[in-house]
């Protein structure tokens, strides 16, 4: 992957990721919520950026009743497949077509 800088911006000073998913099925997730907070910027705790999350799955139409959140503090893998939500060890998987959960 190629970085490039854009001058003088203001630095990213926290970020959130945060998976909403549907634990009946094999952890797909229906919606995730990235929030990345620039230097001198409103700072958004975790609490407020689960319930952003589950908000925007709900305007999407979304039962948020019977999903499940998953906070990911590590890069998203990488790969094809659908982005799930490993129920034993809570992390973000790519399933592709015919693997198991």
């Amino acid at each position: 992957m190629q970085y490039m800088s854009a001058g003088n911006g203001p630095l990213v000073s926290l970020t959130h990721t945060v998976a909403v998913y549907d634990p009946a099925s094999d952890g797909r997730v229906v919606h995730l919520h990235h929030v990345v907070v620039l230097e001198g910027g409103k700072t958004v705790g975790r609490e407020e950026a689960e319930q952003e999350a589950l908000g925007k799955a709900r305007e999407k139409g979304h039962d948020v009743g019977r999903l499940r959140l998953q906070y990911l503090d590590v890069p998203l893998p990488e790969g094809r497949g659908v982005l799930c939500v490993d129920a034993a060890t809570g992390s973000a998987v790519v399933r592709t077509r015919g693997t198991a959960p």
